[in-house]
């Protein structure tokens, strides 16, 4: 069999081009861009989780000062009800509370939060450019408290990796894309 006959068999099969032939170019969303967008998710889930904190802590404010006042003791200022380092502590557990469904169901649904979603980037599989699997979305949530520390190096990482992709990508097996915006006719 003559060589160009090799080489068009390779290159269509049935009727299908070679899989890699038929990869559009991949444009993978650099650091500055998901910074931004991190930015947008951390201010949607921070007021979240603020409003969620305010509603518990004045139901139990609240509750303090009908018990208290049964009893005829005063009651302070709602600022001096609580202590200050385990606020920041409850704030943290109800953030990570909200944070979880929100990036695992995110990504794994839909492939993207709406931090990403302005700036058309997809989180997904590495391996063919796919949809992410629950298990690697799991994996990518799990693997941002690594990239957050020592001060967010595993972030800055996908400032320098080829593939724009951070830590809690490599650890995951996922990679961040800017899809094309389609074209008009």
């Amino acid at each position: 069999m003559p060589l160009v006959s090799i080489r068009a068999l390779m290159l269509d099969v049935k009727g299908v081009r070679n899989y890699q032939l038929r990869m559009p170019e991949v444009k993978y969303a650099g650091f500055w861009v998901r910074l931004v967008a991190d930015l947008i998710d951390s201010t949607i889930l921070n007021v979240l989780a603020w409003l969620v904190e305010l509603m518990i802590l004045g139901a139990v404010y609240w509750g303090m000062v009908l018990v208290k006042s049964r009893s005829g003791v005063a009651v302070g200022p709602f600022s001096d009800a609580f202590n200050s380092f385990w606020m920041q502590i409850f704030n943290v557990v109800i953030y990570l509370v909200l944070a979880a469904p929100y990036y695992i169901y995110g990504h794994f649904r839909y492939g993207t939060t709406p931090g990403k979603w302005p700036f058309k980037i997809f989180v997904v599989s590495h391996d063919g450019f796919k949809p992410v699997t629950f298990k690697q979305s799991y994996l990518r949530f799990a693997a941002y408290l690594l990239s957050y520390l020592p001060f967010g190096t595993g972030f800055l990482m996908a400032a320098y990796h080829p593939e724009k992709r951070a830590l809690h990508d490599l650890l995951a097996g996922t990679v961040s894309i800017r899809k094309a915006k389609p074209a008009s006719v």
